[in-house]
């Protein structure tokens, strides 16, 4: 609570738990509401927990050139009037995704959540959608799973909406193996939250020896060196993207907190060495004159993942094959 300036904070088993929990804390304060808009192209955790929660989802597109939302089929959504948005060059009118009419009633009367999103590290213009957004009843809910530590405009990450979640899984910016974080300032949410988060089971004797190992296992192998080891272990299912609404939702246990032992210089350390990947990154590409997506402002981002937009099917086949091969890391992100 100190370091990111909020009243009110939960830690639980997992950030799926974690966005559970404030969904149904959210439907608890507005129960004629059951529609989650989330963007069309994001890890499966965030729709399986929507499921999990008995929710609806909506879907809105991307911008072509960042993982925020499409402004211009926001606008279109929300019954603002539309304006002809520009992208590479070419004209497009926004399209309305959902039922109902753009501009008919009320079309936000049934969403209970909107959620901008931090993917890879990339943070969301949440100020901007917030100005879009004048219906009160509509929580924005901040996907910030991959994106600790990161921030926008001077401001932390996950302290940008009316409520935010991390994860503290493997390959997230700090992992304490799996782990959530809930984080508001909103009083009613964090009453409700306290509520189900107080009925929460804890984790049994043999979840916790799974956790035990699982950390000691990824201390052992998660070296850049060692990384073929676990990558070749099928029941850890690396790399894989899976949609699953029966996952456990507990209590963080004592040992996850005890994982979080110098959280903050820990996070610092990982997000420089992050940082200094990226940029040697971006300056072999540059230097190949890379023709994708606008790498300058990764700069100053410790990114979990740095994604390539390859244009060409059978080069990006090549070279994700060539990776495979080299054993360079180089990987698929979600399926679209």
């Amino acid at each position: 609570k100190e370091y990111f300036g909020v009243r009110h904070c939960f830690l639980v088993s997992s950030g799926k738990a974690a966005f559970t929990l404030i969904l149904l804390a959210l439907k608890e304060l507005s129960p004629d509401r059951d529609e989650v808009l989330l963007p069309a192209f994001t890890c499966f955790s965030v729709p399986s927990s929507v499921v999990r929660a008995g929710l609806r989802i909506r879907l809105c597109d991307q911008h072509p050139d960042n993982f925020d939302f499409d402004f211009a089929q926001l606008s279109a959504l929300f019954g603002t009037p539309p304006t002809q948005a520009v992208v590479n060059g070419a004209s497009h009118r926004p399209v309305h995704v959902g039922g109902g009419a753009a501009g008919s009633g009320n079309p936000l009367k049934k969403t209970l959540a909107i959620v901008p999103t931090h993917l890879f590290g990339y943070p969301a213009d949440v100020a901007k959608l917030r100005k879009l957004i004048r219906d009160p009843g509509v929580a924005l809910v901040e996907d910030a799973a991959q994106a600790m530590g990161e921030t926008r405009a001077e401001r932390k990450t996950g302290t940008l909406g009316d409520v935010s979640f991390f994860s503290l899984a493997r390959g997230k910016a700090f992992s304490v193996v799996e782990g959530g974080v809930i984080l508001t300032d909103r009083k009613d949410l964090a009453e409700a939250l306290n509520r189900l988060v107080g009925k929460l089971p804890r984790y049994g004797l043999l979840p916790r020896l799974k956790l035990i190992f699982m950390a000691t296992a990824l201390m052992l192998l998660m070296h850049p060196w060692l990384f073929w080891i676990p990558r070749s272990i099928p029941f850890l299912r690396l790399g894989e993207t899976l949609f699953e609404t029966d996952f456990p939702i507990r209590k963080m246990s004592s040992f996850q907190a005890g994982l979080t032992r110098n959280w903050q210089q820990k996070l610092e350390k990982q997000r420089e060495i992050r940082k200094r990947k990226v940029n040697r990154w971006i300056d072999i590409l540059e230097a190949g004159e890379y023709d994708g997506a606008d790498l300058a402002g990764s700069r100053s981002l410790g990114l979990l993942r740095l994604p390539l937009r390859v244009s060409d099917e059978k080069k990006r086949a090549a070279l994700l094959r060539e990776s495979a091969r080299m054993g360079l890391g180089i990987m698929p992100v979600y399926p679209t």
